[in-house]
């Protein structure tokens, strides 16, 4: 909690651009959400982290159709903290008992890699196929310390990170992990997403300023989007930069259309640096639409969908969003804080078309919010959140929250089924 309370004031307060070690760069994803939170007021963001969420009567609460429901997925990949063992570990677990059927492995095991550590990227596809990326850092020793002091971390010398696929089976258990074609790919990738039928992976990637250091704010390259049949990538990358104006600075939520023909993306835009970018809590969060048919291209230059800064009442801050299949709506978590009031977050589905009022999926009072995320179908919603004094794990169906283990949600990093 020491760490995450840190992190929040640095997010807040600004970051300016210093050293990092590896593993301070690898948080960088648990606290990209804290990074680009704006909505919420300073006192509430220092004490607990992003708040979020509508006032009553904004939105309208409804149930979905019964012909959406067809049955949860049997099981999840969770991403969490061991007591048992001391550290982070990737794990598939059934939905209905927590009971955890396997351990996920790390396919490059004594390469010094991330994976199989709980901080790498993770995405699902249909019939329960998910991708993972691993990440291999080479550093330079740096300059020394004090006597029994660590060395400075030192210059970077490569960084590559590799998307591997498993599929979990109707027992629970973890198939053999293959390689992605065009899966290997040169910075730093955490941030993914594949389409439902598993022909095409997203990646965010970040690298190591020309300096070969890195800062806990470095600018992303941007996003390739690879086809997993043929290997074929294409990269819509940040910039160009422009100094004094409001750009592209990272992406929170990665998502496809069902037919794959979009790439979607939830962007924190604010002012940036060359190499750095400066939201210091204060970034406009936009939904943009990127067509997987073209050549890539600038991230500037995405369609927009829907824009955080629209939303009523005035202030509530979207911190995640997910395109639906058909592409006709977003599901968003909102955040809304209020002086003397505390915070609100709602899941809602929020229509792209005018005049269509949003639709609650969830609502409760809490001000902290770790992570969100989405089935392939886009009908099952994972939340890990505060709830009045609770701190709550689980997945949404009709209006209430199911617990998923680990039931502390302290524990958990990212789940996704």
């Amino acid at each position: 909690m020491e760490r995450q309370l840190r992190d929040l004031m640095i997010a807040e307060a600004g970051d300016p651009p210093h050293r990092v070690t590896v593993e301070a760069v690898r948080r960088r994803a648990i606290r990209r959400w804290a990074a680009q939170a704006g909505a919420a007021s300073l006192a509430v963001v220092l004490a607990i982290g992003l708040g979020v969420a509508v006032s009553a009567g904004v939105l309208h609460a409804g149930k979905p159709a019964a012909h959406e429901h067809t049955g949860p997925p049997r099981y999840y990949v969770s991403q969490y903290y061991d007591p048992k063992v001391g550290k982070l570990v990737m794990a598939v677990r059934a939905r209905a008992s927590g009971r955890v059927t396997a351990v996920i492995r790390d396919p490059l095991p004594g390469s010094g890699s991330s994976c199989g550590q709980g901080t790498v990227g993770m995405a699902a596809a249909d019939d329960q196929t998910f991708f993972m990326t691993c990440s291999i850092w080479r550093q330079a020793p740096g300059p020394a310390r004090r006597p029994g002091l660590p060395r400075r971390p030192g210059k970077i010398t490569s960084v590559e990170s590799r998307i591997y696929r498993f599929r979990v089976t109707s027992s629970g258990r973890v198939t053999g992990y293959s390689l992605v074609k065009g899966g290997t790919l040169t910075g730093w990738a955490d941030n993914i997403a594949a389409s439902a039928d598993g022909s095409e992976v997203a990646a965010e990637v970040l690298r190591p300023s020309p300096s070969g250091q890195m800062a806990t704010n470095e600018a992303t390259e941007g996003i390739f989007v690879i086809n997993t049949r043929t290997g074929a990538r294409t990269l819509w990358h940040t910039g160009p930069y422009v100094p004094g104006t409001v750009q592209y600075a990272s992406a929170t939520n990665l998502s496809f259309t069902g037919d794959g023909r979009e790439l979607v993306v939830l962007e924190a835009w604010c002012h940036r640096g060359r190499h750095v970018v400066h939201c210091n809590g204060h970034a406009d969060m936009q939904v943009r639409a990127y067509s997987t048919a073209a050549r890539g291209g600038s991230l500037e230059g995405g369609r927009v969908l829907l824009r955080g800064a629209t939303l009523k009442p005035h202030g509530t801050f979207l911190s995640g969003a997910f395109i639906t299949p058909d592409g006709s709506a977003v599901t968003g978590l909102l955040f809304d804080c209020r002086r003397h009031r505390g915070c609100t977050q709602t899941v809602a589905r929020i229509p792209l078309g005018a005049g269509q009022q949003p639709r609650v999926l969830y609502q409760a009072h809490g001000n902290f919010q770790r992570f969100f995320s989405s089935d392939p179908s886009g009908r099952y919603l994972i939340l890990d959140a505060s709830a009045g004094t609770a701190r709550v794990n689980g997945w949404i169906d009709h209006g209430r929250l199911i617990p998923l283990a680990p039931a502390n949600g302290n524990a958990v990093i990212y789940e996704s089924w």
